[in-house]
């Protein structure tokens, strides 16, 4: 299966992939890593980047990937997994805007981008604003797709995440050992 893992900045949703890929044994793919390997900061490298997360989610082999879950390229990317003809789960992370902030304030990696991001405190209530959009218009609007929004409270620890999401998955692919 493929599993997308959306959320805004600072949601975990690296962290969390990253656990289920490990877990899992599928390859785990992000937009900010084909940007980090493939993209210069220009439009053309933006592409891409974009090129080559498009195609990890159509390739017909199980995944682990990650983007916000909203923008300009939700649309591809569903219509990517859709033409991977494998099934497809849709974990939407969110987590308090104020932690989300704190988390992606403390940041230092580096992502090649065309364009000039917002402040963070701005940038999240943004995204996810862009998610919530997503949410009903594309992802929970897709039949084939299985889909769960999970919210946790502030002090929620990441083995509560995990356990969160593997309970999920189990309920979709009970023989499926993660």
């Amino acid at each position: 299966m493929k599993i997308l893992i959306i959320g805004t900045l600072g949601a975990g949703k690296t962290t969390l992939a990253r656990a289920l890929s490990d877990e899992t044994g599928f390859p785990y793919t992000s937009i900010d890593d084909c940007r980090i390997r493939y993209s210069d900061g220009s439009i053309v490298g933006e592409e891409t980047a974009w090129d080559y997360f498009l195609e990890a989610c159509s390739d017909p082999s199980p995944a682990i990937l990650e983007f916000s879950g909203m923008g300009p390229y939700a649309q591809m990317v569903c219509d990517a997994l859709l033409g991977s003809k494998l099934p497809v789960a849709i974990i939407w992370i969110d987590w308090p805007h104020d932690l989300c902030i704190e988390r992606a304030s403390k940041r230092e990696k580096n992502i090649p981008a065309p364009y000039i991001w917002a402040p963070i405190d701005y940038s999240v209530p943004a995204i996810y604003s862009g998610i919530e959009i997503a949410w009903e218009e594309i992802w929970s609007a897709e039949p084939s797709f299985q889909t769960m929004s999970m919210a946790f409270s502030r002090d929620a620890p990441p083995s509560e995440v995990y356990a969160k999401v593997e309970s999920y998955l189990r309920e979709l692919v009970p023989k499926r050992v993660l």
